[in-house]
């Protein structure tokens, strides 16, 4: 395992830049997104519900549910993310605007919150419970808390030391560090894209499954299932993703299973 080495805690605030977004736009194919979109399908109410999705990087999500009918409303911090979001989502229903994910501007309740990626993460374990409680606080009755995280204890660990990808134009490369102190896995990475070579540096709390559901519960909403997929396997130890359903009232209908 890597040396230890310092990751600002801040590290989110600037990292979103415009190659790594390209770098994430070039890694991500389409059948993910909609494979996504499939899996939020049988648990959100159908078209148009309104959603709000938080953190929403460049929008592929927001962009996918709103041509699905939906009424999305997108907030991120990184301006870069937002512009290309918003360039990309003309004449769709989906709104965009930029600010921090912890101080959620809003007065709406909606009928699906999203939280996608490994944003959760980002923060230690009591700001992560209050950013799922504010998160919370914006289901309308009957609808529905989705998160999604790769790094609980159990998807990560045994954790490798290095990853190395390469895709057309460019490669990327990373080494890991663990503070087995603070639960925070450490990124020291490098995006080669074309000629230009971009350090990246960047940091998740690292929580258990059990401790995500402990926060989402102590938030107010039970927790209707883990999934380790999105055709619905539930989660186990090993599987490289959570995908947690969360409903604010227990009379809601079960989610539609994948065929």
């Amino acid at each position: 395992m890597e040396k230890d080495f310092d990751v600002p805690s801040d590290w989110y605030s600037s990292f979103f830049t415009a190659p790594v977004n390209s770098f994430w736009e070039t890694m991500v194919p389409d059948a993910a997104t909609e494979a996504d979109v499939a899996f939020l399908g049988r648990h959100l109410a159908p078209p148009p519900a309104s959603l709000l999705d938080v953190p929403c990087g460049a929008g592929r999500h927001a962009l996918a549910l709103a041509r699905e009918g939906h009424k999305v409303v997108a907030i991120d911090l990184s301006q870069e993310a937002v512009r290309r979001a918003r360039r990309a989502g003309k004449g769709l229903s989906a709104t965009f605007r930029r600010g921090d994910m912890r101080s959620l501007d809003l007065q709406e309740r909606f009928d699906g919150v999203l939280c996608l990626g490994n944003s959760l993460s980002y923060f230690p374990p009591g700001e992560m419970r209050a950013f799922i409680a504010s998160l919370a606080e914006r289901v309308a009755e009957g609808g529905r808390l989705i998160l999604d995280t790769s790094c609980c204890a159990e998807s990560l660990f045994p954790l490798a030391e290095t990853r190395e990808v390469a895709f057309e134009g460019g490669t990327y490369r990373s080494r890991y560090s663990y503070d087995s102190r603070l639960s925070v896995l450490k990124t020291k990475a490098e995006l080669r894209l074309g000629e230009g070579v971009h350090p990246l540096l960047y940091a998740h709390y690292v929580v258990t499954s059990g401790e995500l559901v402990r926060m989402v519960e102590a938030a107010g909403l039970p927790v209707e299932g883990l999934f380790g997929d999105v055709e619905d396997t539930p989660f186990a130890p090993g599987m490289k993703r959570l995908l947690l359903v969360a409903s604010r009232s227990s009379e809601a209908p079960p989610p539609r299973r994948a065929p």
